[in-house]
Order: structure tokens, then sequence, then C-alpha cells
């Protein structure tokens, strides 16, 4: 689309139900309606703008097609649409009265051209009779000012009108018409536009027949290089009649399908909607990166401290549970009691409490759509970077909570029990076997009669096995239990890391449900704006 001039006023087009369809503007309403607030403002703005011109162009007459007359100075323009309505309708080079301004001419009697003119806001106006059926009647052409004049308001007219027309007749004259103003300042912005776009190359009879083959061929290559290879490129002379003739037909043709209001709509919304792809990534690299969110919110929770308390938490644990009992009744009987029944750590016990770091969780979080939000435009990537900030600060207490209601501390194993009862009986053995002997000490020295004592093997007696064996069972129960706890941490700390690395990647989280909801918008932003480019860029049924 042409470069717009400025906000159009007027009533907006949310609702086009009398639109035809076939300029795609339905389209053009969904990504404007999903773009908002995500593609460039400019762009956006544009969309607003045809959407208006749209529907204010069709809802005037559409049996008329505006055909504007572009071009440079010296080109011939004026003399072209003299030549082409066959009357002096307008004053060509230095006596043209007023330059700052359009000269419309309508080709046949007909009050609603008049509305239309109203909304181009041209007003000097000429009327011509319509020659017969296969004329221009119908056409309301347009004699633009030049478009390389000095004076601003000229050439901002040029464009206003350009933009507003339905079919566009651009004359170039064989010493200017490779000028860069013309191909890189307009016909790079009407790639999508060949359907609505002429070019004629006046004051042909300048050149020599073979010269003039070869400025056609050059202006085409040019065109070409600009995307505009269908356009229609004839050689005309405006003063002496040389081509004007087929010019006018094909112009005729174009006015009597009545399709060219729809062209130029359809052609607009085209190029936006190719502009709005080409500012998008494929939808598929619209995502959250799930391995650095996750790796971000692991190191933000202390993952590696956790897991090693968790480990110490289950060998202090389990030492408790096989201590001697013996041990715990000199060591304290009811605090080691009290110990066992809360599950609390023993003094200077290092088990951490789920911390989290909210500015390792936030940049966490901004590396994680960096990937999307680097390949989205401006507005839609500073939106999401915004909300992956935000956040940080409820997904910190999310974690803290459901990190807290993880078994850090473990419950008692049953072969903690086990064990704990085998030692337990061993020093009863052990306890029983030294009474034994206690007793039979002192039933000696009290020369009174002595205590049995069986023999288990040789001369060694039931309360001597029953000492040693007890004890020695107590400390191998011991030594073997605590041998077992070092795999059984590490057993336990790997159970707790999945259970983390389940939390951190938990998809059903309130606080992330923005993030997540914006990169879905914008999938869906950019699967619009390419399956619609891939529409408009197929080659229509002719």
């Amino acid at each position: 689309m042409i470069r717009s001039m400025g906000s159009e006023r007027g009533s907006t087009a949310a609702g086009h139900g009398g639109v035809c369809p076939e300029i795609g503007l339905e389209r053009l309403q969904a990504l404007h309606a999903l773009g908002t607030g995500r593609l460039p403002p400019a762009l956006v703005e544009e969309m607003e703008q045809v959407q208006r011109r749209a529907e204010q162009r069709l809802a005037r007459s559409r049996d008329h097609v505006v055909v504007a007359v572009a071009g440079g100075t010296g080109s011939g323009k004026s003399s072209l649409v003299n030549a082409l309505v066959g009357q002096e309708v307008s004053a060509p080079g230095v006596r043209r009265p007023t330059t700052d301004h359009a000269v419309a001419v309508t080709v046949g009697e007909d009050e609603r051209a008049a509305a239309l003119l109203d909304w181009l806001q041209v007003f000097e106006r000429h009327t011509v009779p319509a020659a017969g059926e296969g004329d221009l009647a119908g056409a309301v052409i347009l004699d633009l000012p030049d478009i390389d004049s000095v004076v601003d308001a000229h050439w901002a007219v040029a464009e206003r009108l350009i933009e507003r027309c339905d079919l566009l007749l651009w004359v170039v004259d064989p010493l200017k018409y490779a000028h860069g103003l013309a191909h890189e300042g307009y016909f790079a912005r009407l790639a999508h536009h060949a359907e609505v776009l002429m070019v004629a190359l006046n004051h042909a009879d300048r050149l020599a027949p073979a010269d003039r083959q070869g400025c056609l061929e050059h202006l085409r290559e040019l065109l070409g290089r600009q995307g505009l290879r269908a356009v229609e490129v004839l050689a005309t002379d405006a003063i002496g009649g040389e081509g004007v003739a087929g010019l006018a037909e094909r112009i005729g043709a174009r006015v009597r399908e009545r399709r060219a209001p729809l062209e130029r709509l359809r052609a607009d919304v085209a190029e936006l909607v190719t502009r709005s792809a080409a500012c998008l990534p494929e939808p598929g690299l619209v995502e959250l990166d799930s391995e650095r969110l996750g790796a971000a919110q692991r190191q933000a929770v202390n993952e590696t401290a956790l897991l090693a308390g968790a480990a110490t938490a289950y060998r202090q644990g389990g030492q408790r549970a096989l201590a001697s009992p013996l041990k715990r009744l000199l060591g304290g009987l009811f605090a080691g009691l009290r110990r066992r029944t809360t599950g609390a750590a023993e003094p200077g016990a290092a088990l951490p409490r789920p911390q989290v770091a909210e500015a390792l969780l936030r940049d966490g979080l901004l590396q994680a759509v960096e990937p999307a939000a680097g390949r989205l435009p401006a507005p839609a990537a500073e939106r999401l970077r915004d909300l992956a900030a935000a956040a940080a600060a409820p997904r910190a207490g999310e974690l803290r909570g459901r990190l807290g209601g993880l078994p850090w501390f473990p419950r008692p194993r049953v072969w903690w029990r086990a064990l704990g009862g085998l030692r337990g009986a061993s020093e009863a053995v052990a306890v029983f076997g030294a009474l034994w002997l206690a007793a039979r000490g002192v039933a000696e020295w009290l020369a009174l009669p002595s205590l049995p004592a069986p023999t288990v093997l040789g001369e060694i007696g039931w309360p001597t096995a029953l000492l040693v064996g007890g004890s020695t069972a107590s400390l191998l129960l011991g030594w073997g239990g605590r041998r077992l706890l070092g795999p059984g941490g590490r057993r336990h700390a790997r159970r707790l890391q999945r259970q983390v690395a389940e939390t951190v990647a938990e998809e059903e989280s309130a606080a992330l449900a923005g993030v997540r909801e914006e990169l879905e918008h914008c999938q869906r932003l950019s699967t619009r704006a390419h399956s619609a480019a891939t529409e408009v860029a197929t080659p229509r049924a002719a």
C-alpha cells in the first residue's frame, strides 16, 4: 500500500456485512484484532485505514471506476487525459491554472459520481458525454499534480489520491522513465497492485522504432525488478494520438468490468497481509523454551543444596533409628523419644528449607521467552517480556508452596525398624549375659551357692556367650545398617529430584498462564498471517 499521509477520520469498519468478501477484508480484520498491541503501530494504523477506506469507498458508487493519472513533470499527463476523453478538460504545462490539486473528468452524466468525488476531495470537476458502449462510460479520471513537484502540497495531494484510486495509470516519458522516485519510491510499494496498474510511455513519437522497443523492454525489466512483470506497458503519443485508442480501450475494458474498485482494495489487503506475515516468525517458532525455564527454576530453588540436604536427612533419620538403645539411654531416653516421634533433626542438622531466588527466576523466565520474543515484532516482544517478568513473583510463591509439600525428611523405613529391633534384642541378650555373670560373681563373693552356668563350647559358658555374642551382633548390625544408609540417601534424593523436575515442569501454573496465553495468541496471529499471505500469493483463477 502507498505510504499513508495521515489518519483518515470516519467510522470504523468493525462490521462489513455489506462488503464484498472477494477483497479478503475478513482476513485483514482478523489480523487487526489479533495484531493490535503486537504488530508495529504503523502497520496496525494502516490496517485501520484500509478497513475505513473499504467501507467508505464501497458505500459510494460501485458503478464508477476512479482512474488516477500520475506521473512526473513533463510526462504529458494532462495531454494524455485530454486525448483519452477527446476534449481539453485539463490545461497542460504552464497554462494549467491550479497545479496544487487534481482535476476530475467524469465520463457520462451520473449524479452518483458527485458523492464519490466529494469523498475524494476533488472539487475541480468536468463531465464529458459517453460516446457509446465501448467507450470510457463510468470512468472518473483524475489528473493528479506532479509527483516530483518541489511543493509538498502537490505531491501530498497526489499520494492521497493514488492511495484512494481504483485504477492507476502511470505516465512516463522517454527521458525520465527510469527515474528512481517512481521505481523506488512508488513502484517498489505496488508489487501487489499489478492488476490495477498500467504504465504509459508517452511522447513515444520522439523515439525511433528500434529505440522505442528498447525503451519499452528496459521499462518492463525495471518494473519486473519491483515484482510488476504483469503490468501492461503501452507506448503513446498524446499529441499525435498514437496508442491512445488502444490505451482507452484497455481502460474502458477495466471500467466495464466494474471490478477495479474491488481489485484495488484486494491488492491493499494483500499488501498488508504480506507485510504482516513478513514481520512474524513461523508459528512453530513462537514457543516457550521449556528446557531453559526448567533449568532456571531448578537453579532458582537451589536444587543441588535441597537434594544434598534431603540425602543428609535420610542418613540422619536412619542413624537415629539404628542407634544403640543403650547409647540412646545414656544420651537421654526422653530426648531420643521426642526426636523419633516428631521427626525433628538433630541439633546442627543442615536440612535446607525450600527457598526461591526471584531474581534468578525472573532472568530464567526472560531467557525462556527470548527465543520467541527475539523473532516477534517489537510491540509483541515487549509485551511478552513484560508478562514474563511480572510472572516471577507469583511463580516463586507457587514453587515455595509446592516444594514445601515434598517429603524432604523421609518417613522411617521398615528396614530401619527391623534392624533397630534386632539390635535392641542383641543388646538385651548381652545385658542378660552380663547380669548372669554379675550374679554368679556376687554369689561367689558372698559364699552363696553358685548359680548354674551351662557351657556352650568347651569352657565357654552361656553367660559369656550371651554377653559377647549379643554385643558383637549389635555392633555388626549397626555397622551394616550405616553402610546401607548412603545408597538409601542417594535413592531418596533421586526420587525427590524427579518430583522437583515434575514440579518445575508442571504446565498447570496460574502464574505462567498469562505468558502461555500470550504465546498462544502470537501463534494464532502468525498462523493467520502466514495462511492469509499464502492465499493472496496464490494466483487466482482467470
